[in-house]
């Protein structure tokens, strides 16, 4: 799914008048920064990205600069055999035992999209439901208050059922004895 289909959802929702021509209007724009932040909200609180990297330590470190990519949490620490390392967070490096290959399974946050841009979550998530955390993040910048709570709560219970793997629940038909 597109950036910019979740977008055309949450300005339907609105009732805002978008076209994403060649020169975007600061509505548009501002529409684009909301997506953004509510797909940050989704991955660092809801579905983190998880990614991994083989990494070589050296005096005992792992420099977080070797990571191209924000890490917010680092999940495990293996040697190149799979076996677990122990491991240690520091504020600009992970600490390791010894020097090695290693592999980092560890969590970043969403990259910042444009419109034409793929949204990287996959699981479960529709693009009305990211529309919705995209319309709650509008309408609170804006200073709609009261709007904001209402599509922040659509957000969070959508992606509540979306997460817990269970669909809608149904009773089977009884029959009343008499």
């Amino acid at each position: 799914m597109k950036l910019k289909e979740c977008i055309l959802l949450a300005a339907s929702a609105l009732n805002l008048d978008v076209a994403f021509d060649e020169q975007l209007t600061d509505t548009e724009k501002l529409l684009i920064r909301c997506a953004n932040n509510c797909l940050d909200e989704i991955t660092s609180e809801y579905i983190p990205l998880k990614c991994e990297l083989t990494v070589q330590s050296s005096n005992g470190s792992i420099p977080y600069s070797l990571i191209s990519d924000t890490v917010y949490d680092v999940i495990s620490v293996t040697d190149i055999n799979g076996a677990r390392v122990r491991f240690s967070l520091m504020p600009s490096r992970i600490k390791v035992d010894k020097d090695g290959a290693y592999k980092v399974i560890y969590c970043t946050r969403a990259p910042t999209l444009q419109l034409e841009d793929d949204v990287p979550i996959e699981l479960h998530l529709t693009p009305r439901i990211i529309s919705y955390g995209i319309a709650a993040e509008y309408l609170l910048v804006t200073g709609f208050y009261e709007e904001a709570v209402t599509y922040d709560t659509r957000f969070k219970d959508a992606l509540k059922r979306a997460l817990s793997g269970h669909g809608e629940k149904r009773l089977k038909g009884r029959r009343w004895l008499i």
